[in-house]
């Protein structure tokens, strides 16, 4: 009996980690002064495709001026599950660590796609600084090949 209840009280401990690590990642993921912010449909400038492949994102460079209001049409070419994740280089890299311990976490935050093979998103963000932004997929042993850069141009 002993025996079960140890059982029992580790599971409920490793389930509490895990939702305290994936609330932190939300609470954390966003920083709309130096990654922009959702974006408005109505709003919308621009549509851009990515391709995910199972090792890299196609085009995995992009170009936006600072205001522009883009569509993201996300489609998983690959034979896994990928995400698209667009934010900071340092929180990408808190969310692909979270990940290791969390594989199969999956968010509902604006900046965030994930998709199973041959399906397709949207994603839309609008840039308000110039500057890099930074997209990858987090899932464990993706994030070093399947990262990109969208460079924002000033106005």
């Amino acid at each position: 009996m002993k025996k079960h209840i140890t059982v029992f009280f580790s599971i409920m401990m490793f389930w509490v980690m895990s939702v305290s690590a994936g609330l932190n990642h939300n609470q954390h993921s966003i920083n709309p002064s130096a990654i922009g912010k959702p974006g408005d449909p109505a709003n919308v400038t621009r549509t851009i495709e990515i391709t995910i492949m199972d090792n890299y994102f196609l085009p995995s460079k992009i170009n936006v001026r600072q205001g522009e209001t883009i569509k993201f049409i996300v489609k998983n070419e690959g034979v896994r599950r990928h995400e698209m994740v667009i934010d900071s280089l340092e929180n990408l890299k808190k969310h692909a660590k979270m990940m290791r311990s969390n594989p199969g976490f999956i968010s509902d935050s604006p900046n965030y796609v994930d998709m199973l093979p041959r399906e397709q998103k949207e994603l839309i963000w609008h840039f308000t600084e110039s500057g890099i932004v930074n997209f990858a997929c987090g899932y464990p042993g993706h994030f070093k090949g399947m990262r990109g850069e969208i460079y924002v141009e000033m106005k």
